[in-house]
């Protein structure tokens, strides 16, 4: 089964903030501060898991900003299951989808069945259409 890397994945506006680091290099502070995160995620997850730094003599840590970019561009790529699987929550893991059951609630159908790994209940859209509004499609004569 495939593990997903969890940590130090940015929300949406933080990753849209990427495309304003430029090519020139930041300190971790300032490049925190440009995509609105901390400085310490600097240090306790990209550093340690490979993010393209250089280290001066005394210690400070220089990160180019396109570098930074298209790391973590590679690092975190969207992830797209097949239909088959799921996204375990207890498991953080993605698993197989078996034997799902379905059920329906107003108009979102879902697929509803147990993890394989941890045996907790896992779930899948099915369907989410909404019915159409009659009133919204006329238009009113004035």
């Amino acid at each position: 089964m495939n593990k997903i890397l969890l940590r130090g994945r940015l929300k949406g506006d933080q990753i849209r903030h990427l495309s304003r680091l430029l090519d020139m290099y930041y300190t971790p502070t300032e490049i925190a501060h440009e995509i609105g995160c901390t400085q310490r995620q600097f240090y306790r997850v990209y550093l340690p898991i490979g993010c393209p730094n250089t280290r001066e003599d005394n210690g400070r840590v220089w990160i180019n900003g396109t570098e930074f970019r298209n790391w973590y561009l590679d690092i975190y790529k969207k992830i797209r299951l097949k239909p088959d699987e799921v996204y375990c929550l207890a498991c953080k893991r993605i698993v197989k989808f078996q034997n799902p059951e379905s059920r329906k609630k107003g108009s979102y159908v879902y697929g509803l069945a147990t993890c394989p790994l941890c045996g907790k209940n896992v779930s899948r859209a099915i369907t989410n259409k909404r019915e159409k509004n009659d009133q919204s499609q006329q238009q009113t004569i004035s």
